[in-house]
Order: C-alpha cells, then sequence, then structure tokens
C-alpha cells in the first residue's frame, strides 16, 4: 500500500502569471525530491461553485516518507512562495 496525499486549494485575485510561477514550481517539486512516487497537478474544469481550482495528487511509500516530503527544503519553499497568495486550502491522505 501506499499513501496518497490530495491537496484542494484556490488562489487571490492575483496576475495569473504569478499564479503560473507557483504552480511551475510545485511541479518541479517531482524532479527535486525523490520520495514522490507520483505526481499529478489539474486544474477545475467545472468552475461550479465551491470548487477548488486546483487539485495536486502525490503518492508515497508511507507516512513517513510523506512526512519527510513536507520537511524537505523544497517543499518548504515552494509552500512559502504559495502561502501569501493562497485563499483556500483542503488536504486529505489515506492509503491507496
Amino acid at each position: 500500500m501506499t499513501i496518497r496525499h490530495v491537496v484542494l486549494f484556490d488562489y487571490a485575485d492575483v496576475p495569473e502569471r504569478e499564479i503560473q510561477e507557483v504552480i511551475a514550481g510545485l511541479n518541479a517539486l517531482p524532479g527535486k525530491i525523490p520520495e514522490i512516487l507520483d505526481w499529478s497537478l489539474t486544474e477545475d474544469l467545472g468552475k461550479r461553485a465551491g470548487s477548488f481550482r486546483y487539485c495536486l495528487i502525490a503518492h508515497f511509500e508511507d507516512m513517513a516518507t510523506m512526512e519527510r516530503y513536507l520537511a524537505h527544503p523544497e517543499h518548504e519553499k515552494a509552500v512559502a512562495r504559495a502561502m501569501p497568495i493562497l485563499t483556500r486550502l483542503a488536504e486529505h491522505d489515506h492509503l491507496v
């Protein structure tokens, strides 16, 4: 079994270029953090009220591996870049 880490998030009304820079930084993480087994970061197509704009799904070997990813300096750097313009965030981790 592996751990599936799901993150849903939205950004403030800032220039789209700024949002895309954050997304590019997040999408660079699989090349920098070996603990990531699989990575998918997608934009919502439905645009329904209440939906989140982005969904990140990552897989890890186990909870300890995911915790190493969360504490990795590259992850912390990407999160620090994203947080000032973040408006909503939801996370969920489960066994697959």
